[in-house]
């Protein structure tokens, strides 16, 4: 078959995924037509991604707001499109904020999560790269709008957005908005659902790691100045430290939000492993904060954290059952990021998993499934 014929073959199928979509596909099946529609084009003839999304963006700005599933279809269609091919759609991301900014405000919450999702592969899928105005008012939608909706789902998807932002080198954020997006993530610990807890605590990881790391936040040029690159100083005190002390004092939610929640799930050392992987800080560095971690587990800070470690912190007597599951936890993460650990360091790992094994609580066997995996 010569390369007109399989051109237009391609152009009939990317046709027909497109009038299935406009159609008002059910979500398992316009995610599928989305899938399809991407492996078509990077298949094919990649050229055509400019004008199917062009004619994508062309439908979702006409509003629609009573064809709801129309416009979640074409919405999830084009943010697979910027998954895939975002550094080659860079323009378009601008509009497609614009667009995300109508469809944030629809009634359907199944609309609002949408947008968000096609928002993060857009921000995800164009990295740092896009016109400045594209990521203003991309933060200004999260942050307005997304973040504080009544719908769960749309603050998970919300939270993922402030990630992927985190992700791609927070362009157009300074030192201001990486601190308020760090607060905010800290007073959705305490969100009554625990998923929205989760997705809240890794964005709050992944700001923070960016706030640290001032060499890897994106520095945008136009014509306004655009604030340069410093580093958050005193995050870690600020939204870590600071929270855990204030929970442990005044006896609220927050603290069991921040290390487990209902479920016995470990929720959060998720701020420090974004540091220590993404921007491969020294081990000495992430000692010291796991120091900073048990220092505020512990009600009475009179005992030097120093003294201990997880063998004899899991079978202290004095140990709260958050802080031996804050031990487990972090031999666990020791062990995966190490690889492996000295023929002296074999007594204390026996001693560890003897301690967790025979704890009677049903959290630590929950936990000693992660150590076992490790």
């Amino acid at each position: 078959m010569d390369r007109e014929s399989i051109l237009l073959w391609q152009r009939r199928c990317e046709d027909a995924l497109y009038s299935l979509l406009i159609l008002g596909a059910r979500r398992p099946v316009r995610h599928l037509t989305s899938v399809a529609m991407a492996r078509v084009i990077a298949k094919g003839d990649s050229i055509s991604i400019y004008s199917r999304a062009s004619s994508l963006q062309g439908f979702l700005s006409d509003g629609r707001r009573n064809e709801p599933q129309k416009v979640a279809g074409a919405a999830q269609c084009l943010g697979e499109l910027y998954r895939h091919f975002g550094r080659r759609i860079t323009s378009g991301l601008l509009e497609t904020t614009i667009i995300a900014t109508k469809l944030i405000k629809f009634h359907e919450e199944f609309v609002r999560q949408e947008a968000l999702y096609m928002l993060q592969n857009a921000l995800e899928g164009s990295g740092g790269n896009a016109a400045a105005s594209a990521y203003t008012e991309a933060y200004r939608i999260i942050m307005r709008f997304a973040v504080g909706d009544k719908s769960f789902l749309v603050r998970i998807a919300a939270a993922r957005c402030l990630k992927a932002f985190a992700i791609i080198g927070g362009p157009g954020l300074g030192v201001a908005e990486l601190d308020s997006s760090a607060s905010y993530c800290v007073k959705a610990l305490e969100d009554p659902v625990s998923s929205v807890r989760d997705a809240f605590a890794e964005a709050l990881g992944s700001l923070l790691a960016l706030g640290m790391n001032p060499h890897a936040q994106v520095q945008l040029r136009g014509k306004r100045p655009f604030p340069p690159a410093k580093k958050l100083e005193g995050g870690l005190h600020r939204h870590l430290a600071l929270p855990f002390t204030k929970a442990i004092r005044g006896h609220v939610s927050i603290l069991v939000n921040f290390f487990n929640d209902a479920r016995g799930n470990f929720v959060n050392p998720k701020p420090l492993n974004a540091i220590r992987l993404k921007y491969m800080h020294p081990d000495s560095e992430l000692q010291n904060y796991a120091i900073q971690v048990m220092d505020m587990l512990r009600s009475d800070s009179s005992v030097d954290a120093y003294a201990l470690n997880n063998d004899g912190l899991l079978m202290s007597l004095d140990a709260s059952p958050s802080m031996k599951i804050a031990a487990l936890r972090t031999a666990s993460y020791t062990l995966k990021t190490l690889g492996e650990v000295p023929v002296e360091f074999k007594e204390v790992l026996d001693n560890t998993v003897v301690a967790a094994v025979s704890h009677s609580s049903q959290l630590f066997q929950t936990t000693l499934d992660y150590y076992a995996y490790a």
